[in-house]
Formats: C-alpha cells, sequence, structure tokens
C-alpha cells in the first residue's frame, strides 16, 4: 500500500497549502460559496437547541478568553471552545451536508475551525473561502480512500469523525500560513485524535463526533506551528490512518486528479433534517399526502422499498427522542403522512411522542433491496377505505442527480434563522456570506454583529 502511494499526505497537504484562488474553477468556487450558505445556516438553526445549551453551560466555565464569536449566540470565547460549539450547533439537527459517495459531512468542523481562524489572524473573505473549499475536499477525498470501492471499511467507523480533523487542521494551516512540513505534522496531530463510532448515533455525540473533529483540526494546527511533533505520513505510513480505518484502502483517490477533478461538487445539501438515506422515502411519503389528503388514523399500511443502507442506519422503528429520531425511517415517513411536513418540528421530541405518528410507526413494512439506488425508495400507501397511492423516487430532492438550487438553499438559511435573527439581520447575513469572495474581513462571516 504505502509503496504504491508513498507520499500522499505530503501530495494533499501541498494542495491545500498552496493551490492558488485563481486556480480554482469558478463552478467550485460557487459551489464552496453554496457549502457556506448551508453550513453557516445549519449553525444559526441549531445555535440555541438544548443539546447545544448543555454543552455551552458544561464548558464556559472553563472557556479562555473571548477570542471567537458562537454562531448565532451573543458570546465570545476562546477559539478551540469555539470550535467545538460552532460545529456542534452546524450538526446538531442532522441537516448539515454529505458527500454522496463517502457519506462524510465535511463542512461543519471545516467552517468552525477557518472562521476561529478568521477571529484570531487577519484573513480576507477569499481565503476564507479558499481554505473551506480545499479542507472540505481534502476531508471527502480522505474518506473515499478508506470507504468508497474498490476501497472497503467497516461500517462501525462513521467516516465525519475519522477524517474531518484532518481536513480542518489543514483548512486552518493554510490560513496560519504553516510550512509543509509544519502543516504534515498538523495532519498527524489531528489523525491521533480520529474517531467515529456509529453505535453512538442515536445520541448527542451523533452531533458531537464532527465538533470533536472542527476541535481536533484546529488544536492541532496551533500544536504544528509551535513545534509539536507526529508522524508526517500519517494516512499512508505502516499502521497509519488508512490502514488502521480500512480494510481495503484505496489510496489513488487522495491524489488522482488534484486540482482537475474536485469531491467538491459531489458533495450534497439535505432539504429534511434527518439521515440522509432517508430523504427518498420522506419524498415519496410526502407526495402521497398531499395526493390522498387522508388522516394518519385513515391509513392502513405503507410498504417501503428502499436501499439497505436505509435500514442499516436508521432501522429504529419507535425512537426514544430527537436524537434517535434522526435515524429513524419509520419515524420520518409517519410524520410527512401525518403532517404532510418534513422539517424541523417534525423530529422534535414533540413529534416524536405524537401518538398518531406513534401508531403509524407500527403500519410502516420496509424491504431492503440493492437494486434500489441510494437516492431512490419505493412507497406504496393504502388507506382503510381501500384507496392506494405509488410513488417511485429516483434522484431525490437534495441528491447528486438533482440538487438543491440557489434558491432552495437561501429558503432553508432563512428558516433555519429565524428566531434567531430579525428577518433584516437574516439578509445582512445571506449577503455577506454570498458575497464572500468580496469581504476584506472574514470576520463578518461569523455574525457577531447581528448576534450581539
Amino acid at each position: 500500500m504505502s509503496d504504491a502511494h508513498p507520499h500522499v499526505t505530503a501530495l494533499l497537504a501541498r494542495f491545500v497549502l498552496e493551490t492558488k484562488i485563481g486556480a480554482i474553477p469558478e463552478n467550485v468556487r460557487r459551489e464552496g460559496i453554496r457549502g457556506l450558505v448551508n453550513i453557516i445556516g445549519c449553525a444559526l438553526g441549531g445555535s440555541h437547541h438544548h443539546a447545544v445549551n448543555k454543552a455551552w453551560a458544561a464548558l464556559q466555565p472553563f472557556a479562555g478568553r473571548e477570542q471567537v464569536t458562537l454562531i448565532g449566540r451573543p458570546q465570545r470565547t476562546d477559539a478551540l471552545t469555539a470550535a467545538f460549539i460552532n460545529t456542534l450547533s452546524s450538526s446538531i439537527n442532522a441537516f448539515d451536508d454529505t458527500h454522496a459517495e463517502a457519506i462524510v459531512h465535511p463542512s461543519g468542523p471545516i467552517m468552525a475551525a477557518v472562521l476561529a481562524v478568521a477571529e484570531i489572524e487577519p484573513v480576507t473573505g477569499v481565503e476564507a473561502l479558499a481554505a473551506f473549499m480545499l479542507g472540505v475536499e481534502a476531508v471527502c477525498r480522505i474518506s473515499k480512500a478508506i470507504s468508497v470501492a474498490p476501497a472497503s471499511c467497516d461500517i462501525a467507523w462513521s467516516q465525519t469523525g475519522v477524517t474531518c480533523g484532518i481536513g480542518a487542521a489543514l483548512a486552518a494551516a493554510r490560513l496560519m500560513q504553516l510550512d509543509l512540513g509544519s502543516a504534515r505534522m498538523a495532519a498527524g496531530i489531528a489523525a491521533a485524535g480520529a474517531s467515529g463510532i456509529r453505535a453512538l448515533h442515536g445520541s448527542m455525540c451523533t452531533a458531537a463526533l464532527p465538533a470533536f473533529a472542527g476541535q481536533s483540526g484546529l488544536r492541532a494546527a496551533l500544536l504544528a506551528r509551535d513545534g509539536f511533533t507526529a508522524t508526517q505520513s500519517v494516512i499512508e505510513a505502516r499502521y497509519g490512518l488508512a490502514q488502521c480505518f480500512a480494510q481495503t484502502p484505496h489510496l489513488a483517490y487522495l491524489v488522482d486528479g488534484l486540482g482537475t477533478h474536485w469531491e467538491i461538487l459531489a458533495n450534497t445539501y439535505k432539504p429534511f433534517p434527518c439521515g440522509i438515506v432517508i430523504h427518498p422515502s420522506i419524498e415519496a411519503a410526502l407526495e402521497i399526502a398531499q395526493e390522498l389528503n387522508a388522516e394518519a388514523a385513515a391509513v392502513a399500511r405503507v410498504h417501503i422499498v428502499a436501499n439497505p443502507a436505509a435500514m442499516a442506519l436508521c432501522y429504529r422503528r419507535h425512537p426514544r427522542d430527537e436524537m434517535e429520531g434522526h435515524v429513524s425511517l419509520y419515524h420520518w415517513v409517519a410524520a410527512a403522512l401525518a403532517r404532510g411536513k418534513a422539517g424541523i418540528p417534525e423530529g422534535t421530541d414533540q413529534a416524536i411522542s405524537d401518538p398518531a405518528i406513534g401508531a403509524l410507526r407500527d403500519r410502516i413494512d420496509v424491504t431492503s433491496d440493492p437494486v434500489v439506488p441510494h437516492d431512490g425508495a419505493d412507497v406504496t400507501v393504502r388507506l382503510t377505505n381501500g384507496a392506494s397511492a405509488v410513488r417511485r423516487v429516483r434522484a431525490c430532492i437534495g441528491s447528486r442527480g438533482r440538487p438543491m438550487t440557489n434558491a432552495e438553499l437561501d429558503r432553508k438559511f432563512v428558516a433555519a434563522a429565524q428566531g434567531v435573527l430579525s428577518r433584516c439581520k437574516i439578509d445582512a447575513y445571506l449577503a455577506s456570506i454570498r458575497g464572500v469572495e468580496t469581504l476584506g474581513d472574514a470576520r463578518v462571516l461569523t455574525g457577531g454583529a447581528l448576534t450581539a
């Protein structure tokens, strides 16, 4: 393995450090801006979630000096605590982005690390955007190298916790203007904290995995800047990251087409706040709900044919709370049929405990079929009066085949920010992110002046 690709850590680090913003194609830069709109919107929407409040209450007594803004909140705190809280806010509603192949959620940890550096170092908007895009690119490539065929890995590893710390470290290293050796050290230090145990899904730790990665990546870059050491070839080394986390790694994904083929273009954005493998079934259920216009009690039976990943990751029939609800195919289809909607309110504890939704979950049957694509599902609903409806979804909204439009992303941002900011401030914040390449000071991206 290491003989075939002996220098991938160095090549990837050099790519992140040295790629000029002018060398990044316009369509990639547009996607980077779309990614920022999505993930900062997610952070706003999750900024006052009870899990984020719990985390802040636990950490605030031990926080350092007020360096970095907490997105959507009036407080400022030290850079490492802010990286954790801002990533947690972006992931807590399970509304963050997902790479279409690697099923990794890269943007939250990279965004948090980049914006933390931008508040302690002079950084322009265009440089922040470049670091964000290149960090996301690194995460997606590392995740593919250990999980996407011909690579293979144990599904027990959650890619976001395993790989995002390295991407965040390299993005921060770029903004700190570290040399190549130090950046490779930062990657190695971040890899020391790589972990993503999937058994934690269904708890607050689902969202904490990316938060740990964002904080770990920033900490790694800070340590490397002051000479802390690690293995410089941590990805490809014997007993390195690839060998530890993959049964069969494919390191070519890390370096093939660097600068010409962009994995960030395969990053997707969620229209529904839950596991992405559920989305095709939700879309079908929403269409059927609109067609039949029936009460939940009138639904006699629901049958879903889905890709095996949907049940492997989201098998819970009766989730105990909101966190388990994020990964429950049964709940989200039942909620979509019962309420005709699938937004954040449909995933709350109140919705989880709704008797009508709970009873409907018991009337749902799911069949796994590998012929059904990851972005597809077949849903049949039969009513007690004999009426029925069928929907076959292929390339659901938010998938690579049907990406969310800019207008849809803007509406998602506005909806997430409502209750956090006034509409005037929401519009100003969104305009700043959309105009990131013109910003002389990237601190604007944290929204501190708007939320203070």
